[in-house]
C-alpha cells in the first residue's frame, strides 16, 4: 500500500517535507558522508541524500515508488552523479550476498512494512565488516513527548503515507549489527546509528 501513497504523491512529497528539511538535511549530510567503496542507499525516495555523497563512491539506489525514483533520477542527472538504480523494496533487495562495503538507510524503516526482514536484507548484501548507516526517526526517550506528540503524529502519518513514528528501530539494529556510533537528536525522536557486520 505504501507505493500507491508515494506514488501518488510524487512531486508533492518535496513540498510536504519542507519544514522538516533545516532539521534533517544536515543530519542527512553527515550519514551520507559515511559512505565509503559500493554504497547501496535503500528508500533513496526523491534523492534528497544525493548531492551529499562523496565523489568517489559507487553508488546503488533502491526506492519501492517509480514515481520517487523518477524524480531521484533526474536529480542525480542535473548534479552530474552516476547512480544505479532500481525499483524494490528493502525486504528483497536485487543483489547478491556481501555486495556492499556501505548500505544507507535515510528516515526508510519507519515505512518498510516487515523492518526484520529489511534489515536481515541489508545485512545479507553488506560485505564482512561493511557498515550500514540508519538515519532514522524513532520513539522518543521521553514518554511524555511520545504521548502529546508523536503519538498524534503517528495516526496522521499513518493515514497519510503509511509512516510509524513509534517503532524501535534501534533495537532492531543491535540484534543483526555490532554498534559502533549512535548519536541522538530532538530527544531521540532522530537517531544516527553505525552498525557493522561482523
Amino acid at each position: 500500500m505504501y507505493r500507491e501513497k508515494y506514488n501518488r504523491l510524487g512531486e508533492r512529497y518535496e513540498v510536504l517535507e519542507i519544514p522538516l528539511d533545516r532539521y534533517f538535511n544536515p543530519l542527512r549530510k553527515k550519514a551520507v558522508s559515511l559512505a565509503q567503496g559500493r554504497t547501496l542507499e535503500v528508500g533513496v525516495g526523491t534523492g534528497k541524500t544525493l548531492k551529499y555523497y562523496p565523489r568517489n563512491v559507487e553508488l546503488y539506489a533502491i526506492d519501492g515508488s517509480e514515481e520517487m525514483i523518477k524524480i531521484a533520477k533526474r536529480r542525480a542527472k542535473e548534479l552530474g552523479l552516476t547512480v544505479k538504480f532500481f525499483v524494490g523494496d528493502v525486504e528483497k533487495l536485487p543483489f547478491p550476498d556481501n555486495f556492499f562495503d556501505t548500505v544507507i538507510s535515510s528516515f526508510v524503516f519507519c515505512t518498510v512494512p516487515n523492518p526484520r526482514k529489511g534489515m536481515e536484507e541489508i545485512r545479507r548484501v553488506l560485505k564482512p565488516g561493511g557498515r550500514a548507516v540508519f538515519l532514522e526517526h524513532t520513539i522518543s526517550d521521553s514518554d511524555l513527548l511520545n504521548f502529546i506528540f508523536l503519538k498524534p503524529l503517528d495516526r496522521i502519518l499513518g493515514y497519510l503515507i503509511d509512516d510509524s513514528t513509534l517503532r524501535r528501530t534501534y533495537d532492531l539494529i543491535k540484534e543483526f549489527f555490532d554498534v559502533e556510533l549512535e548519536e541522538k537528536y530532538y530527544r531521540g525522536i532522530v537517531r544516527l546509528v553505525v552498525g557493522r557486520k561482523g
